[in-house]
């Protein structure tokens, strides 16, 4: 028997929402009769689209709505996650990895997947009363403590076990080699691109960073097997991908966006963060007492990782995102917002770098 058809965003009615709530026990016989659908969010490479359910009767143990993910209806973006098996990591997330990690993330409600086109949905839980982070506002402190011992949920349950999945990729002489090659064909067009508004600080570092990557992979690897610290990573641990509490029901925050999941160093996670949403001095303030909390919240759960480890390991993460930046910029169809991101995270990560004294240590 064949799988049944992927639907996409225009096929999602009351008779396949009413199945699909049923199965995952949402209800036993209540129907959904009314459909509105809307398009939510800024990803670049899946799209999101918020149901308003109608139902046929008052009820408020319900959902109002639900949120679907589908794949991007930009060509160059699925082609580029077909590709680099963006689409591939999310699904292994929530098919296989979700329920054995501690991380806040959206109630899964169906998943559909078809490989050999890489056609899927997701469609999961609204959190309505919580509100995106915002990568070009950067965001409070609390709100980054907030994330950084929220993260400790994925790292701490994975620490130093064996995850042997197809579809998570591992920092292997392999994949180092093809990122290495990656960062230097895409860093022209990145500078061809910024370069006249990031300025040359920028620039250098960034070339500078891709320059060494193979060296900078090497000090991870060396990190890691000294303190037997690989685990699972988000890989693009940003305000976009987190959902902030913005009532009395919503948890404090809640990880979205799985589509970069990998096997890497935790810290990096912290670093990626911290880089992107804690803006110039209000990070150099506040970095070393989030890493020492972070290191703390992972002692709390049988983690033996010392501040200074964690420090370590932060700074030999600051450079993701600006290696990020680099790459991604390239890769997905290009917008306004997207631009202004690139150019924030760039910005904000070489600076990162040069601060916590990266450049020293490659």
């Amino acid at each position: 028997m064949s799988a049944p058809p992927i639907p996409a965003a225009v096929d999602v009615d009351a008779a396949l929402l009413t199945r699909v709530l049923r199965d995952a026990g949402v209800t036993a016989d209540a129907n959904v009769v009314d459909v509105v659908a809307t398009s939510i969010g800024t990803g670049q490479v899946g799209e999101n689209v918020r149901f308003e359910l109608g139902w046929d009767r008052d009820d408020t143990s319900l959902p109002v709505s639900v949120v679907g993910k589908f794949p991007s209806a930009s060509e160059l973006s699925r082609a580029t996650a077909v590709q680099v098996g963006t689409y591939v990591r999310e699904i292994g997330f929530y098919g296989e990895l979700q329920t054995t990690v501690d991380v806040r993330t959206p109630r899964l409600y169906h998943l559909g997947w078809d490989p050999d086109v890489h056609d899927f949905v997701l469609l999961m839980e609204d959190l309505r009363d919580a509100c995106q982070g915002d990568q070009l506002a950067g965001c409070s402190v609390d709100q980054a403590r907030a994330a950084v011992l929220e993260i400790v949920g994925l790292h701490a349950p994975t620490w130093g076990a064996e995850i042997e999945r197809d579809w998570i990729s591992r920092p292997d002489a392999e994949r180092i080699e093809l990122l290495a090659t990656m960062y230097a064909a895409t860093l022209p067009g990145f500078v061809a691109r910024y370069a006249d508004r990031l300025g040359g600080d920028v620039v250098d570092i960034a070339r500078r960073v891709v320059s060494s990557y193979p060296q900078l992979a090497s000090a991870v690897a060396e990190w890691a097997d000294a303190s037997g610290a690989w685990c699972v990573v988000h890989g693009d641990y940003r305000l976009d991908n987190l959902l902030f509490a913005a009532g009395p029901t919503a948890p404090a925050v809640v990880v979205v966006d799985w589509q970069t999941v990998s096997i890497g160093i935790g810290p990096a996670d912290v670093a990626y963060l911290l880089g992107s949403g804690l803006v110039g001095e209000l990070r150099r303030a506040q970095e070393r007492v989030l890493v020492g909390e972070y290191a703390a919240a992972m002692r709390a759960r049988g983690i033996g990782l010392d501040d200074a480890t964690a420090w370590t390991g932060y700074v030999l993460g600051s450079a993701g995102g600006l290696l990020m930046a680099v790459l991604a910029s390239q890769i997905v169809e290009r917008t306004d917002r997207g631009d202004e991101m690139f150019m924030a995270m760039a910005a904000r990560h070489a600076s990162q770098v040069v601060d916590v004294g990266l450049l020293d240590l490659i």
